[in-house]
């Protein structure tokens, strides 16, 4: 030192190269952070995509393919960067397990073929063709569908329900200096993850689309994942020491003297009702041990069954006890027709109000948007699903069947 209240030039040096290195230290952890989110939502994507491709290709009548994907970071900023000439934006909000916006980019030729197709063409369109707003729509029902079904497929590894509102669809002509990205609620230096995706329409065209993911929401994902996986490893944990503790032998007490005295109470009562063969229970004192099974079967010419109740299971009774089915009279009842009913919705109405129903009135049902529909089977509930597109007529996807003990719950 050279002097009280100063530092001499190496001290110096030597403080400033320590803060450099905390610095550069806290850098590469985020950068590490960061690297593993963009990984993880590449992977999660890639899952999604999957599940959607098989979606979209039901509704084209050709076999879609997505490859994997690949992510990276960049600047909002500089997304629009990327592109040229006319591409169809697809922006999804998620309004349900998840909040936040993801932005597709899909080329204009591509959703001209998907339209094409989906219209009932072959696929074929010329090289001049346009996107107009028929094309449009079609394209918003075909995405609708597809990001619908890589929702559910989000939902299941996520554990918790993930539902979106219908895509909003614009077509952008990014040669125009004018043209304006749509935006992701973020800010234009914020990083924004970015997945590119190859994607081929058999016997038709190859191309690529683009997923712009907010690194926010990305991060939300992260952390639902995260408590997932800590969910999986507590219950791995918990499984291996219950089976412990089912291997070890159970050692009932002993308990003599009350099951002499109630074998003693017992009997008697039972040789005085034996001439009654109709009489099927004998009395226990108050303070006998109920939960000692072999008390009440002391009695020498009388047995009393406790009644159980077991769990409804799903199975059969006769499944359950062992008995043997016959399957070839199975066999009768398997054509035997049922009557499948989808319902959107039930409200009720006063007389008054069915009376001043006219054409273009609106009722309201009970079912919100998006809601899973009851499927009915000869009246009785069965399954839940949800609305999609097959060829020209509307259909049903089933997403969830009800469970033996909810349909038992219908019963009235």
């Amino acid at each position: 030192m050279l002097g009280d209240d100063f530092l001499s030039q190496e001290e110096l040096d030597s403080l400033l190269q320590g803060l450099n290195e905390e610095e550069n230290g806290d850098n590469k952890d985020s950068n590490v952070d960061i690297d593993s989110t963009v990984d993880m939502m590449g992977e999660i994507g890639n899952i999604a995509m999957g599940s959607g491709s098989t979606t979209l290709s039901t509704l084209l009548r050709k076999k879609v393919n997505i490859g994997s994907p690949e992510s990276d970071i960049v600047k909002f900023k500089d997304i629009k960067t990327n592109f040229q000439d006319q591409q169809l934006v697809i922006i999804i909000n998620y309004k349900k397990g998840l909040e936040g916006l993801n932005t597709f980019v899909l080329p204009a030729k591509m959703a001209l073929i998907i339209s094409n197709l989906m219209m009932g063409g072959d696929g074929n369109v010329e090289e001049n063709a346009e996107l107009d707003e028929i094309s449009k729509s079609a394209v918003g029902e075909a995405m609708n569908q597809m990001m619908g079904s890589a929702s559910t497929a989000m939902s299941e590894f996520l554990k918790t329900s993930v539902d979106i509102t219908p895509p909003e669809i614009k077509i952008l002509d990014f040669s125009s200096p004018d043209t304006v990205f749509p935006p992701l609620n973020t800010s234009e230096d914020e990083d924004i993850i970015s997945i590119r995706f190859n994607m081929e329409i058999e016997g038709l065209t190859k191309t690529i689309f683009w997923q712009f993911i907010p690194l926010k929401f990305a991060k939300v994902v992260q952390d639902l994942m995260k408590k997932v996986m800590e969910e999986e490893n507590k219950d791995s944990e918990v499984k291996p020491q219950n089976n412990i503790n089912q291997n070890e032998p159970t050692h009932t007490p002993e308990i003599p003297n009350t099951r002499q005295q109630t074998q003693q109470v017992s009997q008697q009562p039972v040789q005085q009702q034996a001439p009654q063969p109709t009489q099927q229970y004998q009395y226990i004192p108050d303070d006998t041990n109920y939960s000692n099974p072999n008390i009440i079967q002391q009695g020498s010419e009388v047995t009393v069954n406790p009644v159980n109740f077991g769990e409804i299971d799903g199975n059969p009774p006769s499944m359950r006890s062992g008995e043997k089915v016959d399957l070839s009279k199975l066999q009768l009842l398997l054509d035997v027709p049922l009557e499948i009913k989808v319902e959107l919705g039930r409200v009720n109405m006063s007389l008054r109000e069915v009376l001043d129903l006219h054409q273009g009135s609106m009722i309201q049902l009970d079912k919100l948007a998006g809601e899973p529909l009851d499927i009915y089977a000869n009246g009785k509930l069965i399954a839940r699903g949800e609305v999609v597109v097959i060829e020209e007529s509307f259909g049903i996807r089933i997403t969830e069947i009800v469970s033996l003990k909810e349909r038992l719950r219908t019963i009235k």
